[in-house]
């Protein structure tokens, strides 16, 4: 008889185990309140805000998610990143500032997770505060190894958008700070356009307006050509002349290929300023490139120096 009871309230208990847990298992909507947090890239200003007013919201969740949600007495704060463009600033009042829930619905869902759908948010507007910081804008430098297949090469430096950001430091660090460098990028072996994306290396005490840029850098074929140019003289006084040996100069340089055949002799102007090559006081001089195509690179220049003779006329 005994055995029987002790068998029957096992079976009673197996049952209401099996219950409980079929039932909690199951999706149920409910209530919830989260602190919030909100990151947001505001020019001068903190990145990071605690929400004045707690979210409030409804949401589907399985019923081990609600029972755990209700025994935390201090659950994690959710945490938003909010662009500057849906933040609006409080009419009069300093540092403060205001999103409207509609706005971040998308956002809150995402972050609440894969355990909690949201349903609706109660909370109507979420405010924030963000003090003004010390800052100032720096150049990114664009760190990179870079190699090419033969014939191919870039004839500009590579396009990074954005080319300078906002670092946010203390008053004595910010001084200190005149560039923000990329984390080293390795190209090798291009014989096409590249573009990508390039983490920024964050000085240590410092917060920095955006966390990586873009680049893309520009891979051309190209083709060697070599010209000969007459080097023309400048500022000559009346009565003197200036006389250049040689007057004639070879011109070997590097175009991309879709542009040789626009480039030609005339496409170049050289020349020796009477006044510099008086202030040399050599008897030598380097010619000056006046007009050259913008498209060129690896320009060379033989001879390098040239002899002037000044005679009177």
């Amino acid at each position: 008889m005994k055995r029987s009871r002790l068998v029957l309230l096992l079976c009673i208990f197996t049952a209401f185990v099996l219950w409980l847990l079929y039932t909690l298992s199951n999706e149920y909507s409910s209530y919830f309140r989260f602190p919030l947090e909100v990151e947001t890239n505001l020019e001068g200003r903190t990145n990071l805000s605690m929400a004045e007013n707690t979210l409030f919201l409804k949401g589907k969740a399985r019923g081990f998610y609600i029972i755990r949600s209700s025994l935390r007495k201090r659950p994690a704060p959710v945490r938003l990143f909010v662009d500057q463009s849906l933040m609006r600033e409080y009419p009069g009042v300093e540092d403060e500032f205001y999103v409207l829930s509609d706005d971040v619905h998308n956002l809150v869902n995402e972050a609440l997770g894969a355990d909690l759908l949201l349903e609706n948010i109660f909370s109507d507007t979420i405010r924030l505060n963000y003090t003004r910081v010390l800052f100032k804008k720096v150049p990114v430098v664009f760190i990179s190894d870079i190699s090419y297949r033969p014939q191919y090469m870039s004839f500009n430096p590579p396009r990074i958008i954005p080319d300078s950001v906002l670092v946010y430091a203390s008053a004595s660090l910010l001084p200190l700070i005149d560039h923000v460098k990329t984390r080293k990028i390795n190209l090798m072996e291009l014989d096409q356009t590249v573009d990508g994306l390039a983490r920024l290396e964050v000085p240590q005490g410092t917060r920095l307006s955006h966390k990586e840029i873009s680049y893309e850098l520009t891979v051309e074929r190209y083709v060697e050509l070599m010209f000969q140019v007459h080097v023309e003289t400048r500022n000559v006084p009346f009565r003197k002349e200036l006389l250049l040996l040689p007057d004639v100069v070879t011109l070997q340089f590097r175009c991309p290929f879709q542009s040789a055949s626009s480039i030609n002799e005339e496409s170049f102007s050289l020349i020796v300023d009477y006044n510099r090559f008086m202030e040399s006081g050599s008897g030598k001089t380097i010619p000056q490139t006046e007009a050259s195509p913008s498209v060129i690179s690896h320009l060379t220049v033989t001879p390098e120096f040239i002899d002037g003779i000044i005679q009177n006329k």
